[in-house]
């Protein structure tokens, strides 16, 4: 160590610093530190994103962050996509709750119908009929 350089403590910063270090960067480590990290607020968000039906585009929008360093993330914390797919199972099941409480409690009978067809492969039968239709040319009227 250089004379006039202060004594550094285990994380590189000068002795006395009030900076804590940040725990998702490697010490020693050169570089910027990353630009989302996994922790609890930021997995609520992406939950909260998910709930919300947020396409991908917005919640790194939301996030501050560019869409190439927010799918980097992802890629890195597995967690992040977990985050986001409970959010989107919870608003599915609050959708067919909401579904099924209108269709069975209401007897609302186009929820029923719609129920049938997505949940019991129900369909409509579609009748064809076909009828003799009766043509009359006179040949007098007819034109050569």
């Amino acid at each position: 160590m250089a004379t006039g350089e202060p004594k550094k403590n285990k994380g590189g910063r000068p002795k006395g610093s009030t900076k804590k270090a940040d725990p998702f960067r490697i010490p020693g480590k050169p570089g910027r530190p990353e630009a989302m990290v996994p922790d609890e607020k930021t997995l609520k968000a992406l939950n909260q994103y998910g709930q919300a039906g947020i396409t991908i585009e917005r919640m790194a929008a939301y996030q501050g962050v560019s869409l190439t360093a927010f799918n980097n993330f992802r890629k890195k914390w597995p967690e992040a996509d977990e985050a986001i797919e409970q959010g989107r199972a919870k608003m599915d099941l609050a959708i067919s709750l909401a579904q099924i409480d209108v269709a069975i409690k209401k007897k609302n009978p186009q929820m029923l119908i719609w129920l049938g067809k997505q949940r019991l492969g129900q369909s409509d039968k579609v009748e064809q009929r076909t009828g003799e239709i009766a043509v009359h040319i006179d040949a007098d009227d007819a034109q050569v």
